[in-house]
Protein backbone atom coordinates (compact mmCIF):
# COMPACT_ATOMS: atom_id res chain seq x y z
CA UNK A 1 0.00 0.00 0.00
CA UNK A 2 1.17 3.57 -0.78
CA UNK A 3 -0.05 6.80 1.05
CA UNK A 4 -1.04 9.72 -1.36
CA UNK A 5 0.01 13.09 0.36
CA UNK A 6 -2.89 15.51 0.09
CA UNK A 7 -4.31 18.52 1.71
CA UNK A 8 -4.55 18.59 5.33
CA UNK A 9 -7.72 20.90 6.54
CA UNK A 10 -10.36 19.43 9.42
CA UNK A 11 -13.65 20.96 9.78
CA UNK A 12 -13.47 22.54 13.84
CA UNK A 13 -16.18 20.48 15.51
CA UNK A 14 -16.29 23.23 18.04
CA UNK A 15 -17.44 26.03 15.89
CA UNK A 16 -20.09 23.73 13.82
CA UNK A 17 -21.16 22.82 17.28
CA UNK A 18 -22.07 26.26 18.06
CA UNK A 19 -23.29 26.99 14.73
CA UNK A 20 -25.47 23.88 14.89
CA UNK A 21 -26.63 24.70 18.36
CA UNK A 22 -27.62 28.53 17.16
CA UNK A 23 -29.46 27.16 14.45
CA UNK A 24 -31.51 24.10 15.91
CA UNK A 25 -34.68 25.92 16.36
CA UNK A 26 -34.69 27.93 13.04
CA UNK A 27 -33.83 24.44 11.04
CA UNK A 28 -37.10 22.94 12.90
CA UNK A 29 -39.17 25.34 12.54
CA UNK A 30 -38.33 26.14 8.82
CA UNK A 31 -41.00 25.96 5.81
CA UNK A 32 -41.56 24.24 3.81
CA UNK A 33 -39.80 21.69 5.72
CA UNK A 34 -36.96 21.28 7.84
CA UNK A 35 -33.73 23.14 6.31
CA UNK A 36 -30.88 24.98 7.48
CA UNK A 37 -28.48 27.40 5.38
CA UNK A 38 -25.05 27.64 6.85
CA UNK A 39 -22.58 29.82 5.00
CA UNK A 40 -18.72 29.44 5.63
CA UNK A 41 -18.62 26.36 6.46
CA UNK A 42 -15.04 25.76 5.15
CA UNK A 43 -13.71 29.46 5.00
CA UNK A 44 -12.75 31.41 2.25
CA UNK A 45 -9.59 30.26 1.54
CA UNK A 46 -10.40 26.35 1.39
CA UNK A 47 -13.66 26.69 -0.40
CA UNK A 48 -11.61 28.75 -3.49
CA UNK A 49 -9.51 26.31 -3.60
CA UNK A 50 -12.10 23.62 -3.76
CA UNK A 51 -13.56 25.43 -6.95
CA UNK A 52 -10.59 25.81 -8.38
CA UNK A 53 -10.17 22.18 -8.49
CA UNK A 54 -13.35 21.67 -9.40
CA UNK A 55 -13.41 19.66 -12.89
CA UNK A 56 -14.85 21.79 -15.53
CA UNK A 57 -17.31 21.24 -18.13
CA UNK A 58 -14.90 19.99 -20.78
CA UNK A 59 -13.59 17.38 -18.37
CA UNK A 60 -14.37 13.84 -20.00
CA UNK A 61 -15.56 12.00 -16.99
CA UNK A 62 -18.62 13.91 -16.75
CA UNK A 63 -21.71 11.89 -17.37
CA UNK A 64 -24.14 14.12 -19.77
CA UNK A 65 -27.79 13.75 -17.72
CA UNK A 66 -30.25 14.58 -20.71
CA UNK A 67 -33.68 13.48 -20.05
CA UNK A 68 -37.08 15.58 -19.59
CA UNK A 69 -37.10 16.22 -15.99
CA UNK A 70 -33.19 17.69 -16.17
CA UNK A 71 -30.03 18.77 -18.27
CA UNK A 72 -26.90 18.91 -16.15
CA UNK A 73 -23.81 16.80 -16.02
CA UNK A 74 -23.90 14.02 -13.64
CA UNK A 75 -21.88 12.06 -11.55
CA UNK A 76 -17.68 12.49 -11.55
CA UNK A 77 -16.12 9.27 -10.31
CA UNK A 78 -18.49 8.13 -8.20
CA UNK A 79 -16.77 4.92 -7.78
CA UNK A 80 -13.54 5.66 -5.10
CA UNK A 81 -13.40 9.28 -7.31
CA UNK A 82 -10.23 8.07 -8.94
CA UNK A 83 -8.47 10.87 -10.13
CA UNK A 84 -10.46 13.81 -8.82
CA UNK A 85 -8.01 16.47 -7.41
CA UNK A 86 -6.95 15.14 -3.88
CA UNK A 87 -8.29 18.44 -2.38
CA UNK A 88 -12.25 17.30 -3.08
CA UNK A 89 -11.59 13.89 -2.46
CA UNK A 90 -10.46 14.98 1.64
CA UNK A 91 -13.68 17.65 1.35
CA UNK A 92 -15.88 14.77 0.90
CA UNK A 93 -14.03 12.41 3.36
CA UNK A 94 -14.87 15.88 5.80
CA UNK A 95 -18.74 15.30 5.21
CA UNK A 96 -18.21 12.03 6.12
CA UNK A 97 -16.26 12.51 9.24
CA UNK A 98 -17.29 12.75 13.00
CA UNK A 99 -17.33 16.74 13.02
CA UNK A 100 -19.81 16.97 10.28
CA UNK A 101 -21.78 14.20 11.61
CA UNK A 102 -21.98 15.46 14.95
CA UNK A 103 -22.63 18.44 13.41
CA UNK A 104 -25.86 17.39 11.82
CA UNK A 105 -27.04 15.65 14.84
CA UNK A 106 -27.32 18.61 17.00
CA UNK A 107 -28.54 20.72 14.03
CA UNK A 108 -31.70 18.49 12.91
CA UNK A 109 -32.05 16.62 16.54
CA UNK A 110 -31.45 13.29 14.64
CA UNK A 111 -29.63 10.79 16.29
CA UNK A 112 -27.45 7.78 14.94
CA UNK A 113 -26.87 8.77 11.57
CA UNK A 114 -24.46 7.11 8.78
CA UNK A 115 -22.89 8.88 5.96
CA UNK A 116 -22.23 7.19 3.04
CA UNK A 117 -19.08 6.23 1.36
CA UNK A 118 -20.24 5.31 -1.62
CA UNK A 119 -22.05 8.56 -2.19
CA UNK A 120 -24.69 7.24 -4.12
CA UNK A 121 -26.50 9.67 -6.30
CA UNK A 122 -24.70 12.48 -4.41
CA UNK A 123 -20.49 13.30 -4.80
CA UNK A 124 -19.27 16.22 -7.56
CA UNK A 125 -22.48 17.48 -9.10
CA UNK A 126 -22.03 20.01 -12.31
CA UNK A 127 -24.73 21.79 -13.87
CA UNK A 128 -23.30 23.80 -17.46
CA UNK A 129 -25.58 26.95 -19.22
CA UNK A 130 -28.70 25.86 -19.79
CA UNK A 131 -29.34 23.13 -17.40
CA UNK A 132 -31.95 22.49 -14.80
CA UNK A 133 -33.27 19.85 -12.57
CA UNK A 134 -36.81 19.79 -12.11
CA UNK A 135 -38.54 19.70 -8.93
CA UNK A 136 -38.57 16.32 -7.34
CA UNK A 137 -38.45 14.40 -4.20
CA UNK A 138 -35.44 11.88 -3.44
CA UNK A 139 -35.26 8.16 -3.38
CA UNK A 140 -35.76 7.30 0.14
CA UNK A 141 -33.59 4.51 0.81
CA UNK A 142 -30.21 2.69 0.46
CA UNK A 143 -31.65 -0.82 -0.53
CA UNK A 144 -28.53 -2.46 -0.23
CA UNK A 145 -27.63 -1.55 3.30
CA UNK A 146 -31.41 -1.34 4.39
CA UNK A 147 -30.89 2.26 5.65
CA UNK A 148 -33.92 4.65 5.68
CA UNK A 149 -32.51 8.22 4.11
CA UNK A 150 -33.42 11.10 6.73
CA UNK A 151 -30.77 14.33 5.39
CA UNK A 152 -29.30 15.92 2.31
CA UNK A 153 -26.18 17.91 2.87
CA UNK A 154 -25.17 20.51 -0.16
CA UNK A 155 -22.38 22.22 -0.53
CA UNK A 156 -21.98 25.17 -3.15
CA UNK A 157 -18.82 25.87 -4.91
CA UNK A 158 -19.55 28.31 -7.58
CA UNK A 159 -17.34 31.31 -6.43
CA UNK A 160 -18.62 34.99 -7.70
CA UNK A 161 -21.74 33.77 -8.48
CA UNK A 162 -24.06 36.37 -10.07
CA UNK A 163 -27.90 35.84 -9.28
CA UNK A 164 -28.81 37.01 -12.55
CA UNK A 165 -27.75 33.76 -13.44
CA UNK A 166 -30.15 31.53 -11.73
CA UNK A 167 -29.15 27.99 -9.91
CA UNK A 168 -31.22 28.65 -7.16
CA UNK A 169 -32.00 25.50 -5.22
CA UNK A 170 -36.14 25.95 -4.93
CA UNK A 171 -38.14 24.78 -2.12
CA UNK A 172 -41.30 24.00 -2.61
CA UNK A 173 -44.78 23.55 -0.89
CA UNK A 174 -45.30 20.12 0.38
CA UNK A 175 -48.61 20.12 -2.41
CA UNK A 176 -45.71 20.71 -5.24
CA UNK A 177 -47.75 23.95 -6.58
CA UNK A 178 -45.64 26.70 -5.56
CA UNK A 179 -41.75 27.89 -4.39
CA UNK A 180 -41.37 29.17 -1.32
CA UNK A 181 -38.01 29.49 -0.63
CA UNK A 182 -34.89 30.41 -3.10
CA UNK A 183 -31.44 29.71 -1.91
CA UNK A 184 -28.59 31.29 -4.73
CA UNK A 185 -25.58 28.52 -5.14
CA UNK A 186 -22.99 30.71 -3.41
CA UNK A 187 -19.50 29.42 -2.70
CA UNK A 188 -19.22 27.65 0.26
CA UNK A 189 -22.85 27.82 1.54
CA UNK A 190 -24.31 24.93 2.91
CA UNK A 191 -27.70 23.68 2.67
CA UNK A 192 -28.79 20.88 5.01
CA UNK A 193 -32.09 19.81 4.22
CA UNK A 194 -34.51 16.90 5.91
CA UNK A 195 -35.62 14.05 3.39
CA UNK A 196 -39.34 12.97 2.78
CA UNK A 197 -41.80 12.71 -0.18
CA UNK A 198 -43.34 15.67 0.02
CA UNK A 199 -40.17 17.79 0.02
CA UNK A 200 -40.43 19.33 -3.34
CA UNK A 201 -37.26 20.97 -4.28
CA UNK A 202 -34.91 21.45 -7.56
CA UNK A 203 -33.49 24.45 -10.18
CA UNK A 204 -36.01 24.25 -13.02
CA UNK A 205 -35.10 27.61 -14.56
CA UNK A 206 -32.49 26.77 -17.42
CA UNK A 207 -29.00 28.24 -16.23
CA UNK A 208 -28.52 31.69 -17.52
CA UNK A 209 -24.78 31.81 -17.04
CA UNK A 210 -22.22 32.69 -19.88
CA UNK A 211 -20.24 29.92 -21.23
CA UNK A 212 -17.21 29.37 -19.39
CA UNK A 213 -19.35 29.55 -15.69
CA UNK A 214 -21.38 26.35 -13.77
CA UNK A 215 -23.01 25.42 -11.15
CA UNK A 216 -20.89 23.19 -8.96
CA UNK A 217 -21.49 21.44 -5.92
CA UNK A 218 -20.46 18.54 -3.50
CA UNK A 219 -23.68 16.25 -2.16
CA UNK A 220 -23.84 13.55 0.65
CA UNK A 221 -26.66 11.73 1.86
CA UNK A 222 -27.19 10.84 5.73
CA UNK A 223 -29.20 7.50 6.62
CA UNK A 224 -30.46 6.08 9.83
CA UNK A 225 -30.98 2.48 10.21
CA UNK A 226 -34.36 1.58 8.68
CA UNK A 227 -37.55 1.20 11.24
CA UNK A 228 -39.59 -0.46 9.00
CA UNK A 229 -37.00 -2.68 6.01
CA UNK A 230 -40.06 -4.04 4.86
CA UNK A 231 -40.98 -1.01 2.95
CA UNK A 232 -40.54 -0.94 -0.60
CA UNK A 233 -37.47 1.79 -1.87
CA UNK A 234 -38.45 4.12 -4.47
CA UNK A 235 -36.43 6.51 -6.50
CA UNK A 236 -36.87 9.99 -7.27
CA UNK A 237 -40.97 11.18 -7.22
CA UNK A 238 -40.99 14.03 -9.95
CA UNK A 239 -43.27 17.03 -9.44
CA UNK A 240 -46.64 16.13 -11.42
CA UNK A 241 -47.52 18.67 -14.10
Amino acid sequence: MSAVHGPSFFLDGGALAARARALAATYRAASPHPHAVVDGVFGDEVARALAAAFPAPSDARWKLVDYPQQRRYGHLQRHGFVDVPPVLRHALNELNGQAFLDFLEALTGVEGLIGDPHFKGAGLHLTPPGGFLEVHADFDRDGRRALQRVLTAILFLTPDWDEAWGGHLELWSPDARRCEVRLAPKLDRLVVMAHGDTHWHGHPTPLACPDGRFRASLAAYFYVVSPRPEVDAHGALWRPR
